[in-house]
């Protein structure tokens, strides 16, 4: 049988509960969130549709339980911004 460190023993009894501000996965619900960077890729609708903007460097939050991605409240913000900017070049170059 192994038996943990000090250190290690003492970190686990410290830790506590997870704190209430941290995120569950939207898919399945679970606790258990990686930080991740990626691309992540926005598909248009309306009159733009069939065409897609890739955003780079995306903070996304991946579920260790079923994989899911989903953008942190920072990389929701980033989205949102690069997504109007990459409507407005769309735009200007179809017209």
């Amino acid at each position: 049988m192994k038996i943990a460190s000090l250190p290690n023993l003492f970190a686990r009894f410290t830790r506590g509960a997870t704190p209430p501000s941290s995120r569950a996965c939207e898919q399945c619900g679970a606790t258990s969130l990686k930080r991740y960077l990626a691309t992540y890729p926005v598909h248009l609708t309306g009159k733009l549709k069939g065409r897609r903007v890739d955003v780079y460097r995306v903070e996304l939050d991946r579920c260790r339980a079923c994989g899911y991605l989903m953008p942190t409240p920072e990389g929701q913000a980033k989205v949102k911004r690069c997504v109007k900017i990459g409507k407005r070049v769309i735009l200007k170059s179809m017209g």
